[in-house]
């Protein structure tokens, strides 16, 4: 087996370079200019530096209202100058003039380096160890202060998940350190471990003396460029598991190896800052339905006629009728194959990650469709999350990352933090795709585009157009998705691919998600849960579906486990007012073990009194305690007079303190996409006669709806891999023919 695989660890010591940050270079003399928008228009200051001091500051003022801003503003100019800085008082009854003129003087005070050198001369010289909250851990930044004010980053450690907290640390670093400031764009997909980040080098830069509000200072705005166009043979949009392995498959004519690159120009774009999308965090699983030695191991086998057969026996009518079954089943049969391949190419996915997977269907004749699915065995280097279920915030970053080293292996000219626009295409034939990054937009001209945006977003642009409904559920996982393909589709006159079902369940927020120790409180825990009003909606006692992973058998290989629903349905709280809900729990619950986890990432309250804690959840105060009062009444006389749950499913609020943990509807899967023909060419609505096609332009993944079956975990993962594949292929095949 080729290595290609890294070691990932969870402190990231010395993981970048040392990184200087305000430079020791003087002010440099001179005049310089900027503008401000003011009460009656643009108006400019001019300050002149010499001698590395603020010599002057003018400001042109005469748009502004006489009596007011026209004599306000050299008033605030002559104050700048005298005192040497941004912090003096503006003239009363002349707001806008005097905020107007302190923006254009700090534009042109920066530019000349004036803010850098006071900054620098308030730092005290040492070495400062910074802490602040990131994704699911600390943040710890070890930053260095030069006796000249210069400030070096020298490390960072953090437990957030491999893989992605390195392109935080990396990116935040480079633009704190670079544009001197601490208000920089998170990296998209890792958001709060890039305000860990900040937030930890802060921190530091607090204890060293330093003055925040000017650090927190937003950095000049750089307007974007327009760049060069570029040429390539193949474009592929989305980089997660669909567009690897898309790219991939183009790159080497479908052969997935590394060493038969073509010659073909093959572009992989990604919004956010690494590679990988749901395959990052995935919980670490992945379904091998056949071909690979997870098969061999777990002794099961099923092919793609028989996923589909069980797809289909859930009787979704939106399924039945947008399903391509032969297209569906050469998917599934195609990911096996493709996964082995990876596998020899070093993919991080082990014989020992076998486990016998199950998903509830009619189909099966005890109820379940059985397969296999890679589960990652290594939490070192693989599954950081540490418990036995499905982890959404967690995931399988090596999986991610070896795929992500196979794929620049063969030559592939991956491009992160950038995003495509738009596709244009003549006469039904693609040309280009319109792309945008953090400093230009440019266009890449393509033979061939192949869409892998993954599953539809919930922004409210995809909430308006397809899941009206789905106003105010939460999107977990999925960090930066759009809808690109569908909506695409739509705004050029196409039907899309529109599954109304998606999966909504029980959960926090988009960090936590739907699992982790946390999860315990909603699946396993009896307590009051109540509403926006204060109020009661159900009963709380049984547990809602739930599933998990057993002991390794004599072999070493687990299997899942599934406990159906009985109570507490996702459809209760979709009801409720902003489809969420808090749970109640006195000092003696084990709730309690979550609390500060959960109270940091702003989910839980906590007080000594029934009042205090409606106060502190926002919830009225009144209808809150006479529902709890009412509740621990029916607790103690032998069952809920409400809504009927029996005394054994109910856990009075007895002693205080009390706590309140808000639940959320949270989404994984949201099912607005796109059909494909046969060879995987989109088309603008349903397949048919009259069906027409995009030639040159391809879909993959999660972004296609009549071809991809979602039976299990890991199963989207699967589907993903087997339709990148092919539809790479095609393009491949289209570009040379083109």
């Amino acid at each position: 087996m080729k290595s290609l695989q890294k070691p990932l660890v969870l402190s990231m010591l010395s993981a970048l370079a040392v990184m200087s940050g305000a430079s020791n270079a003087a002010p440099v003399d001179g005049v310089y200019r900027a503008t401000a928008q003011g009460m009656g228009g643009p108006l400019e200051v001019t300050i002149r530096v010499e001698a590395g001091k603020l010599a002057g500051v003018e400001v042109d003022a005469s748009r502004e209202t006489p009596g007011y801003g026209l004599e306000a503003g050299p008033e605030v100019a002559k104050r700048i100058a005298a005192a040497q800085t941004l912090e003096v008082d503006g003239v009363s009854g002349a707001t806008v003039t005097s905020q107007a003129v302190k923006a254009a003087a700090e534009e042109a005070m920066r530019a000349a380096g004036l803010l850098e050198a006071q900054a620098a001369r308030t730092l005290k010289p040492g070495e400062y160890l910074g802490r602040a909250r990131g994704a699911k851990s600390d943040v710890e930044a070890r930053v260095r202060v030069a006796a000249d004010g210069s400030i070096e980053v020298l490390d960072v450690k953090t437990g957030d998940t491999p893989y992605l907290s390195d392109t935080a640390i990396r990116e935040v670093v480079r633009a704190v350190t670079t544009q001197k400031s601490l208000s920089v764009d998170a990296v998209t997909g890792a958001t709060l471990t890039s305000r860990g980040v900040t937030g930890a080098i802060a921190d530091a830069l607090e204890q060293a003396g330093a003055d925040l509000a000017a650090w927190h200072k937003a950095p000049p705005k750089v307007e974007k460029t327009r760049g060069e166009a570029l040429d390539a043979d193949v474009v592929v949009v989305g980089g997660g598991a669909a567009g690897m392995l898309a790219a991939l498959a183009a790159k080497t004519d479908g052969s997935l190896r590394p060493e038969k690159a073509n010659d073909l120009k093959v572009v992989l774009l990604e919004t956010k800052g690494y590679l990988g999308g749901d395959l990052t965090v995935c919980g670490g699983y992945v379904a091998s339905y056949s071909g690979t030695s997870l098969n061999d191991r777990t002794g099961h086998s099923i092919d793609g006629k028989t996923v589909v057969e069980a797809t289909l026996a859930m009787k979704s009518p939106e399924v039945a009728k947008m399903l391509n079954q032969d297209l569906a089943a050469r998917v599934v049969d195609a990911s096996g194959p493709a996964m082995a391949t990876l596998m020899e190419e070093g993919w991080r996915v082990l014989p020992e990650d076998a486990t016998r997977g199950a998903v509830l269907s009619p189909w099966g004749k005890d109820g379940f469709l059985h397969y296999t699915v890679a589960r990652t065995s290594d939490p070192a280097t693989g599954y950081r999350s540490g418990d036995s279920g499905y982890d959404t915030t967690s995931g399988s970053p090596a999986m991610a990352s070896t795929l992500a080293d196979i794929v620049r292996h063969a030559g592939v000219d991956v491009r992160l933090e950038t995003s495509a626009t738009d596709v244009t295409a003549t006469k039904d034939k693609v040309e280009a795709v319109e792309v945008s990054d953090a400093k230009q937009v440019y266009r890449i001209n393509a033979k061939a585009v192949v869409l892998a945006t993954g599953y539809s977003g919930l922004d409210p642009d995809s909430i308006k157009r397809f899941y009206p409904s789905l106003e105010g559920v939460i999107r977990t996982g999925g960090a930066g998705v759009t809808s690109f393909a569908p909506k695409w589709v739509a705004d050029h006159g196409g039907e899309i691919a529109l599954n109304p079902a998606s999966s909504t369940m029980l959960g926090y927020d988009a960090v936590l998600g739907i699992d982790g120790p946390e999860s315990a409180l909603y699946l396993t825990m009896a307590a009051p849960w109540v509403n926006a009003r204060g109020e009661r909606f159900m009963s709380e006692a049984d547990n809602p579906y739930r599933y998990g992973v057993g002991e390794p058998d004599a072999k070493g290989v687990r299997s899942m486990w599934i406990e159906p629903g009985k109570g507490r349905p996702i459809g209760e709280v979709l009801k409720q007012p902003g489809k969420r809900a808090w749970m109640i729990f006195d000092a003696n619950s084990p709730a309690n073990a979550q609390k500060a986890h959960l109270a940091a990432a702003g989910l839980c309250v906590e007080a000594d009194t029934l009042p205090e804690l409606a106060r502190r959840a926002g919830l009225p105060e009144d209808a809150f305690v006479k529902t709890i009062e009412r509740y621990n009444t029916d607790a103690a006389a032998g069952g809920d007079t409400v809504f009927g749950a029996p005394a054994s499913g109910m856990t009075p609020v007895l002693k205080a303190p009390f706590i309140a943990v808000r639940v959320s509807a949270v989404n994984t899967i949201a099912n607005a996409a796109v059909h494909v023909a046969d060879d995987f060419t989109i088309l603008m609505g349903p397949e048919g006669s009259n069906a027409r096609r995009i030639e040159g332009l391809f879909g993959a993944g999660g972004a296609i709806g009549n071809a991809i079956t979602n039976s299990g975990l890991g199963a989207h993962n699967a589907t993903a891999i087997g339709s990148g594949a092919l539809a790479g292929a095609e393009a491949a095949k289209y570009a040379e023919r083109n």
